[in-house]
């Protein structure tokens, strides 16, 4: 793209010199016509006009489309940004975590635990997101507590192969994460209920803890990630308590207005800037 910037500024560039002459050759030959007769000169005047007028016109359609190249460009990169940004990574059954990978910089949350609460870890600025966004909701009346946050591949491998034994596959499966393909282990989501409801259940979108974090979890760069009626997408049942940091609270707002999962909005973000590139 920075060549076809590079061809149509040498092109501007070019028509500029063409118009330039052109005045310049007016006023030349208005100069050393003085002796022609009046028509004479209003021909020739006229017709380096309406030269004049055909390289302006051009020159405004070649403007036109630098303008409108150049915005593609800083939307490109904007798009691409967002697909760079270190927490705005995909994890789900088709795109698991390596059971080595551990959050360099995972740190006990000092947002309210259950008391027995063993993975209260988070990755470094979710814990801080997730705190100022429990303070936030204690202000408002509504007390938050944190359910599970950090769970590492062992312990998700413990967990899937201890319900498939008391559950079943399939019911396991709809709601919990093959080891590898959890969030937990990124250290980037965090189970949420309140003082009020303390069961992982659908009940809790009932709550008003429920409603105050659909409406302000975007705030603190938090999305809801498993919607109900987006299963086929997601690959798991509707878990209104599971709620996934992204780091950006603007896309985290478009995401959260417009009911969308994490795998539409990526899949949308691509699409878009495959259009750009065409």
């Amino acid at each position: 793209m920075n060549n076809i910037f590079k061809k149509l500024k040498i092109s501007l560039v070019i028509v500029g010199i063409v118009v330039g002459v052109g005045y310049l050759a007016n006023n030349w030959g208005n100069n050393i016509e003085k002796d022609n007769t009046n028509e004479s000169i209003n021909n020739s005047n006229e017709s380096i006009n309406n030269s004049n007028e055909v390289l302006l016109s051009k020159l405004d359609k070649e403007i036109l489309q630098y303008e409108d190249m150049e915005s593609d460009y800083k939307e490109l990169e904007y798009l691409e940004g967002i697909l760079n940004n270190q927490y705005f990574v995909l994890i789900n059954k088709d795109n698991k975590l390596d059971k080595s990978y551990v959050p360099s910089n995972l740190k006990k949350s000092e947002a309210k635990f259950l008391d027995y609460a063993q993975d209260n870890n988070l990755e470094n600025a979710t814990a801080d997101a997730a705190k100022k966004m429990f303070d936030a909701a204690a202000q408002d009346g509504i007390s938050l507590i944190g359910v599970s946050g950090y769970r590492s591949y062992s312990v998700q491998k413990g967990l899937y192969e201890t319900r498939i034994e008391k559950n079943g596959e399939e019911k396991t499966r709809a709601y919990t994460a093959e080891p590898g393909a959890s969030e937990h282990q990124s250290g980037l989501a965090i189970d949420i209920l309140c003082d009020e409801y303390q069961t992982l259940d659908e009940g809790f979108e009932d709550t008003d803890a429920f409603r105050w974090l659909t409406e302000n979890c975007y705030k603190y760069g938090f999305i809801l990630r498993y919607l109900k009626g987006k299963e086929d997408i997601t690959g798991y049942n509707y878990e209104p308590w599971h709620f996934r940091y992204i780091g950006n609270e603007e896309v985290a707002k478009d995401i959260m207005n417009r009911g969308l999962v994490f795998e539409e909005y990526i899949n949308e973000v691509k699409n878009k800037i495959n259009d750009l590139k065409k």
